[in-house]
């Protein structure tokens, strides 16, 4: 038996999981996971910092729990 993890775009998911479901079941196990967190891009994160950054001085910050909120759902 061989293990691959995957990391899959939504646009192809259904497609790729189709596929999966054709292959003898006896054969092919398949556990799904889902990432807790969106991942984002080492630039779309850079971008997110310095707005965080350049905002403290002028006192327009998020408090902490608003800001986490954000980031998860963005």
């Amino acid at each position: 038996m061989h293990t691959v993890r995957l990391t899959i775009h939504d646009t192809i998911y259904e497609k790729l999981m189709g596929l999966l479901e054709i292959l003898p079941k006896d054969k092919i196990e398949i556990i799904e996971e889902k990432d807790e967190f969106p991942a984002i891009s080492f630039e779309e994160a850079k971008l997110k910092i310095e707005r965080a950054m350049n905002n403290i001085p002028k006192n327009e910050g998020l408090n902490l729990s608003t800001a986490i909120e954000k980031v998860i759902r963005s």
